[in-house]
């Protein structure tokens, strides 16, 4: 469904907003849905994982010149619409270049991925016949984590997706500051999605 024109020059990005197509080398580009290579202008090996939604990519290639694109330089791909923003190499243990889609659209998205984080945990061993501990330590062990990220889609800044964070970016929507707030420390964590919906159906953004 086509969206309404607010202005001569915008056009307001809806949570479920199609981006167009194709290799996007800064995020102002992302920013004003203009893309550097058109999706149709270049032959692309990738693989979609439809559980995570994560796209690795083995290669891009112009097909007028033959020449493959620099994957360091790319800074999102976008598929059938959706936006995958590319993740360091740092953030996820990969074979090759990976991309996170961006599964909320607006003026706060939001995207998610998994990876392996290094964890100190506390072990001891015990002595049967008297209780206590003989051995104990910190150990490091590698744990699979679920990262959650929000993309701030009028400066591109980028944070982890909590309470604190998206409590700085929602200043402008004093109602939904205060019901965040109000909330028990305990249904924080399990509603704070749904805040970030709420907001980004009520605080449109646009591309210029």
């Amino acid at each position: 469904m086509a969206l309404p024109m607010y202005g001569q020059d915008s056009l307001a990005i809806s949570k479920n907003f199609k981006f167009a197509e194709g290799v996007y080398l800064s995020f102002a580009e992302l920013r004003a849905n203009k893309p550097s290579y058109p999706l149709d202008s270049l032959a692309l090996q990738y693989f979609t994982n439809p559980q995570t939604s994560l796209t690795q990519v083995e290669s891009i290639v112009h097909k007028n010149t033959g020449k493959p694109l620099e994957m360091a330089h790319i800074w999102a791909i976008c598929l059938e619409g959706i936006p995958y923003i590319h993740l360091p190499p740092s953030e996820v243990n990969r074979e090759f270049p990976t991309f996170a889609a961006l599964k909320l659209r607006g003026k706060i998205c939001y995207f998610t991925y998994p990876d392996w984080r290094v964890k100190k945990v506390y072990i001891a061993a015990y002595n049967p016949l008297t209780g206590k501990p003989f051995r104990e330590g910190l150990v490091e062990r590698e744990e699979e984590v679920f990262v959650e990220k929000i993309l701030h889609f009028e400066t591109g800044e980028i944070l982890d997706f909590n309470v604190i964070n998206l409590l700085k970016w929602i200043q402008d929507d004093k109602p939904l500051v205060e019901t965040i707030v109000e909330l028990p420390v305990e249904d924080r964590k399990e509603k704070l999605f749904k805040c970030l919906l709420i907001y980004v159906d009520r605080n449109l953004a646009y591309l210029k």
